[in-house]
C-alpha cells in the first residue's frame, strides 16, 4: 500500500511541476550554418547548398523567414534579386513563400561576390517593401574554395608553410643516411 501511495504522490507532483514549467516551442527546421538578419518584425536566414557555391554548378538558396517572436509566416509575398557589382542579373516575379520556407535554384556563371536581395512586398506594418541583402561568395573551382575560403584557410596555410620544411628535412635525413652508409663501407675495407 505504501508503494502505491508513493507512486501516486510522484505522479501528482510531476504533473504539477510540468504544469508550472513554461514549455517553449522549438522550431525543428533551423537552418544550420546560415546567415541570419533581422529587420523590423522579420527574421530571415539564408543558406546555400553547397556551402561555397562554385561556378556553373546549381546552387540551392535556402530561405527561412519568420517573425521576431518565432512564428512562421504563411503565404508571404517576396521578390528575389541577384546582382553583381551593382548590376542586377536576375529578378523573380512575385513569389509566395509557404510556411516561411523557400528554396531557389541559381547557376552562378562567374566567380566573385554576389548580392542576393530578398524584398518582402508591401509589409503590413509599414506599407512599404523591406529588403534583406546577403552576400554570396562564388568560387571558380573546389580547389579555389579550399585556398580562399575562410573555413579552410588556416589549415591550408599551415600545410603550405610546413611542406618545404618537411621536404628539406627528409632530404637532409636521407643524405645523412647515405653518408653514414658510405663511411661504414670505407671502414670495412
Amino acid at each position: 500500500m505504501d508503494r502505491r501511495i508513493a507512486i501516486a504522490f510522484t505522479l501528482i507532483v510531476s504533473l504539477i511541476l510540468m504544469g508550472l514549467v513554461h514549455i517553449q516551442e522549438a522550431s525543428a527546421d533551423v537552418l544550420r550554418d546560415s546567415i541570419p538578419q533581422r529587420i523590423g518584425n522579420y527574421d530571415m536566414e539564408l543558406k546555400t547548398d553547397p556551402k561555397a557555391p562554385i561556378t556553373n554548378q546549381n546552387t540551392k538558396i535556402l530561405l527561412k523567414i519568420g517573425s521576431v517572436n518565432g512564428d512562421a509566416l504563411v503565404d508571404l509575398p517576396i521578390f528575389i534579386r541577384i546582382a553583381k557589382h551593382g548590376v542586377e542579373l536576375e529578378k523573380t516575379s512575385p513569389i509566395v513563400v509557404p510556411y516561411g520556407h523557400y528554396t531557389y535554384n541559381y547557376l552562378f556563371s562567374k566567380a566573385g561576390i554576389y548580392e542576393l536581395n530578398v524584398d518582402i512586398i508591401d509589409d503590413p506594418y509599414t506599407g512599404q517593401n523591406i529588403t534583406f541583402t546577403f552576400p554570396i561568395i562564388v568560387f571558380n573551382s573546389f580547389l579555389e574554395y579550399l585556398f580562399f575560403s575562410s573555413s579552410y584557410s588556416p589549415l591550408l596555410l599551415a600545410v603550405s608553410l610546413a611542406s618545404p620544411f618537411v621536404i628539406i628535412g627528409l632530404i637532409f635525413i636521407i643524405s645523412r643516411k647515405k653518408k653514414g652508409q658510405k663511411s661504414i663501407e670505407k671502414t670495412k675495407r
